[in-house]
């Protein structure tokens, strides 16, 4: 019927480009399995604008003669299979050919290369998918394949590519980690002109692990090396102390393939069980190696997944074998305590924030400070007006748009040990409380059912805005009553949106994030792959709170942080680059997560001791809120009980 056409070969050559070359990042696997296949000592990666411009892999390799490198450009075309029955036994990444037809199709290759001891050299030139020309030229030893313009004839793929940074990582963190796999090969890593990074290439992993990833990862990580079920895993493990907030330092190869599976990420957890925080994920660098015939390597067009024959031999192998290193290092009884409930995070032991609710100004108490409270006998007020008036004082020395305290000169001021991890010592000074201020009457909260227009029906916010103060039971919820309406009210629930809303006014855009200073700059060592990302895009950062200076070798100053999170900028700024790096808009879920941790830590707990001032100035913030219902997490702020539903609870009323 005609229906069926046969695709001329440069479109064919487009599909197939399609399936195997997914980015720029993929053109460097390709050429670099091919690289270490032809059992090259030194292998230089060079790319430039992201890899979309240029890539150029050259290796010291066995190279080909001029017959074999006009094949390699052919589809289907291979050094390493004979029979299909060889698909099921691989043992090796690929050699000069395969990807080569994809790669043309879609680029401009110039590939160059010798033998040893030849007389004479071949250069191979393709252009919009067709051959330009074969050239005999100089003689030279190995293979330089060199990339550029990729999918300049794909528009449809060109579109879907991130800004150059994102590619540019891309293709660091690729080499970083087979700079591991292949520590018997010198690796040199050149981005946009610049070395990056030179492996030793002297075969130990460790080295290669310092040279890429630094000191402080190369002394976190002890030796694995274990065998089961005819499988063996080696490489290393990192201490249970040296954790990440994601998955990007857990690299795994099988038999040399870099690969992601699912069963083994599951054998890492199961291993680290209840020895690191929630959310935290050990590093590991971890060779398996198993009978080729037992592992699938064909199951993803870019070979990053793989299939087992037996899922429970390899979950063993892995989990077993990081336990044994563990046990090994001393590390097997290293188990923090269980993860903390959000009720129990918000109990505090140490030192806390106080917050005025009038003037959103925070004051240092340890948890044995004495603070004007309500009576638990409700609606009788306890407490010295004049303790008030000292608690006022010390609530007007501080600073809310920085998070800080104010002090006087020499001595120290605590904030939250929530963010530092310690607790208050003996030498710790708290600020003095003076007898001035006046105290904020009660009365001075707005009244908005007052102002509301005759014929409008009110609300439950207007009738708590109006509300009179009843007591406070259990230090933490607030009772109120208006006319037939009981309002019960979480001040922690409370407090939390008051703060979450003023903290998201700050984040809107044209007005700069909200931020504090770190009094001693943290210099943190980045991975060449994030090193190179933070470069890149320095101004989001700042976009984003952070003030960073650039060090060189790996290393950053970090100057400000978001607010709040001053003490724990080095988990923050990962937390945020994680983000940033999976291309999620600058107002991102980091962001909306940062604020509202960042509110919850700030805000009063339950158990704190409020005077009656305190709670009607945070109702009166309450009232006005965009959404007075929620906390930020999503747990209400107050419910209502109205006398009708004590009549029915007391059978007064049927």
């Amino acid at each position: 019927m005609g229906r069926i056409n046969v695709l001329d070969a440069k479109t064919a050559n487009a599909i197939k480009a399609g399936e195997v070359i997914e980015r720029p990042v993929s053109v460097v696997k390709e050429l670099f399995d091919n690289a270490i296949d032809s059992g090259a000592t030194r292998v230089t990666v060079e790319f430039a604008g992201g890899g979309i411009s240029l890539i150029r892999v050259s290796d010291d390799g066995c190279g080909m003669d001029r017959e074999d490198a006009e094949k390699s450009f052919l589809i289907h075309a291979t050094s390493k299979l004979h029979a299909i029955e060889d698909i099921y036994t691989l043992s090796t990444m690929g050699f000069r050919g395969e990807a080569l037809a994809s790669i043309a199709a879609c680029s401009d290759v110039t590939l160059t290369t010798g033998i040893r001891g030849e007389k004479s050299g071949t250069k191979v030139v393709y252009e919009d998918g067709s051959l330009k020309g074969v050239y005999e030229c100089a003689p030279c030893s190995g293979t330089v394949v060199e990339v550029r313009n990729l999918f300049k004839n794909l528009p449809a793929r060109y579109k879907f590519l991130k800004k150059d940074s994102t590619e540019g990582m891309y293709i660091t963190g690729l080499i970083e980690k087979f700079a591991v796999i292949a520590p018997e090969i010198s690796i040199k890593l050149i981005k946009d002109g610049n070395v990056l990074f030179t492996t030793p290439g002297n075969g130990s992993s460790l080295d290669a692990v310092y040279s890429v990833y630094g000191k402080e990862t190369a002394k976190a990580l002890v030796p694995v090396n274990f065998k089961y079920e005819g499988g063996r895993v080696e490489g290393f493990t990192g201490l249970t102390s040296f954790v990440r907030g994601n998955r990007g330092l857990q690299v795994v190869f099988v038999n040399g393939r870099l690969i992601h599976s699912k069963t083994v990420s599951a054998a890492i957890d199961e291993a680290y069980k209840n020895a690191v925080m929630k959310n935290k994920f050990p590093i590991c660098f971890l060779m398996i190696y198993c009978e080729p015939g037992t592992v699938d390597v064909n199951v993803h067009p870019q070979k990053s997944e793989v299939k087992f024959s037996s899922d429970s031999d390899i979950f063993r192998l892995v989990y077993h074998g990081i336990k044994d290193a563990l046990a090994k290092s001393g590390e097997a009884g290293a188990v923090f305590g269980g993860i903390a409930s959000k009720d129990e995070e918000e109990k505090d032991t140490g030192t806390q924030l106080r917050f005025d609710f009038s003037s959103t100004k925070a004051a240092s108490r340890t948890s044995s400070s004495q603070v004007p409270s309500a009576s638990h006998k409700l609606g009788q007020q306890q407490g010295d007006p004049a303790a008030a008036n000292k608690l006022l004082k010390i609530l007007s020395e501080f600073k809310p748009d920085i998070g800080a305290l104010s002090e006087e000169p020499g001595t120290s001021v605590k904030t939250s040990s929530e963010d530092n991890g310690t607790m208050p010592s003996e030498n710790d000074v708290f600020l003095s409380v003076t007898d001035e201020a006046p105290v904020v009457p009660a009365e001075a909260a707005p009244k908005i059912i007052e102002d509301a227009p005759e014929n409008r029906v009110l609300t439950d916010i207007d009738r708590l805005a109006s509300a009179d103060f009843v007591g406070i039971i259990f230090s933490t919820y607030i009772i109120l009553q208006n006319e037939d309406i009981c309002f019960i009210v979480d001040q922690h629930a409370a407090h939390e949106r008051v703060l979450y809303e003023e903290f998201m006014v700050k984040k809107k855009p044209g007005n700069p994030p909200a931020v504090e200073q770190v009094l001693t700059p943290q210099i943190l060592t980045l991975s060449w792959e994030d090193y190179s990302f933070v470069e890149d895009n320095i101004s989001r950062f700042e976009e984003n709170g952070f003030e960073l200076e650039l060090l060189g070798d790996r290393q950053i100053a970090v100057r400000t942080v978001p607010l709040g999170k001053a003490g724990r900028q080095s988990a923050v700024f990962g937390e945020i680059l994680t983000d940033l790096k999976r291309e999620v808009p600058a107002k991102s879920d980091i962001w909306y997560q940062l604020i509202q941790t960042t509110a919850c830590k700030a805000a009063v707990r339950a158990g704190d001791k409020l005077t009656e001032q305190e709670a009607m100035s945070l109702i009166a913030k309450l009232s006005v809120l965009e959404d007075p219902y929620h906390c930020a997490h999503g747990r209400p702020t107050f419910f209502t009980v109205s006398k009708k539903d004590y009549e029915k609870n007391f059978k007064r009323i049927v």
